[in-house]
């Protein structure tokens, strides 16, 4: 296994060289000014980076670890400190660990990479992102976002971020828009074709978000959030055996995903199945005995048992307990069935995505 990742690691940096050596002159100059002079710290982050986004519990402390050693190769890396501030979020979304212990360094990263490089996109943007998940700033989120597209309006990593924020606080069209610009820019991403099906999810488009995750899949099988995004847009086609296939995938990969967890039992209960989803709503509370869980995810097992109260106390908890997943809210097809009711009116109040 040790050695499949070597050979994965040597095939991504010699496909990123080749991708840097025929970007444009403009583009190219713009690449290599934000990196490092350092060459063995320069390795360690596209190392760091190719690790980091297979989203996996292995893959997010290895990309840490590569991000850690180059800084300390290069303390002034402002591109490394980027990817800090991207493995600390996805301790947080991933790793589930508790949000008020993590993503405060993802900020102080964000931050540093700001104050080494002023002209970095890619820092404005991850600022902003952690504005996002952790701080619910929908407005000075965005800000950042934008003074990262003056900067650097061919960075797909900006337009995806950007992209988030537009789809979590409903401005569909926007949102679908930059992820497609991003795909563009980066066509053979499969978490940027992922984040796309995701997104034609929020905005209630069904079949083309099962295209869009299907390619994604295609492009990287071992996706977990590709099989995470399919399995709620197979539950909003009635496809729940596939469904449930795809939240197994996403189990295999991480299997401390409580997401995956919650949306396995949601299925279950779909097709009657309601004594297995009671065995894993009670796993799952004795898990959040033990360890930080989303109070989020457990808020979609209560609500698939159509018990609401107990939906809204998990979702209270989660607003208390700053849950970044509550960034989801106001598009998650999970909660279709509480839009007219004025608690949950109340809370998307508090989440400032009402006024």
């Amino acid at each position: 296994m040790h050695d499949i990742f070597e050979a994965q690691e040597e095939i991504a940096l010699a496909v990123m060289r080749a991708l840097s050596v025929s970007l444009a002159g403009g583009e190219q100059s713009a690449l290599l000014r934000h990196h490092t002079v350092d060459l063995q710290a320069q390795e360690l982050h596209l190392k760091g980076r190719f690790h980091l986004f297979r989203m996996t519990p292995v893959g997010i402390e290895l990309g840490l670890s590569y991000f850690r050693q180059a800084i300390e190769r290069d303390p002034a890396d402002a591109v490394a400190q980027v990817g800090l501030a991207h493995a600390y979020r996805m301790f947080a979304l991933t790793l589930e660990r508790a949000p008020n212990e993590v993503l405060p360094n993802a900020k102080r990263a964000a931050e540093k990479a700001v104050r080494l490089d002023g002209s970095l996109a890619e820092a404005h943007a991850v600022l902003g992102f952690n504005t996002f998940w952790h701080e619910w700033l929908w407005d000075v989120a965005e800000k950042h976002f934008r003074r990262a597209l003056e900067l650097n309006p061919a960075s797909a990593d900006v337009r995806w971020m950007y992209a988030h924020l537009l789809s979590n606080t409903g401005r569909h069209e926007e949102a679908l828009a930059q992820i497609e610009h991003a795909r563009e820019l980066d066509p053979l991403s499969g978490l940027i074709n992922a984040l796309e099906g995701q997104f034609l999810l929020h905005a209630r488009r069904i079949e083309p978000a099962v295209a869009r995750l299907r390619e994604a899949l295609q492009l990287d099988s071992n996706s977990r959030v590709a099989h995470l995004f399919a399995a709620s847009a197979y539950i909003e086609q009635d496809l729940f055996p596939e469904a449930i296939s795809e939240t197994r995938a996403a189990r295999a990969l991480s299997p401390s995903d409580t997401h995956a967890m919650a949306l396995e039992a949601l299925a279950e209960i779909k097709i009657g199945n309601k004594a297995q989803a009671h065995l894993m709503r009670d796993q799952m509370l004795q898990l959040s005995r033990e360890r930080y869980i989303p109070p989020y995810h457990i808020a979609i097992l209560y609500n698939g048992f159509n018990e609401l109260a107990e939906a809204f106390t998990w979702l209270d908890q989660g607003f208390e307990k700053h849950d970044p997943k509550m960034v989801f809210l106001k598009v998650d097809p999970r909660w279709k069935n509480l839009r007219g009711e004025p608690r949950y009116q109340r809370l998307l109040r508090r989440m400032r995505f009402l006024p």
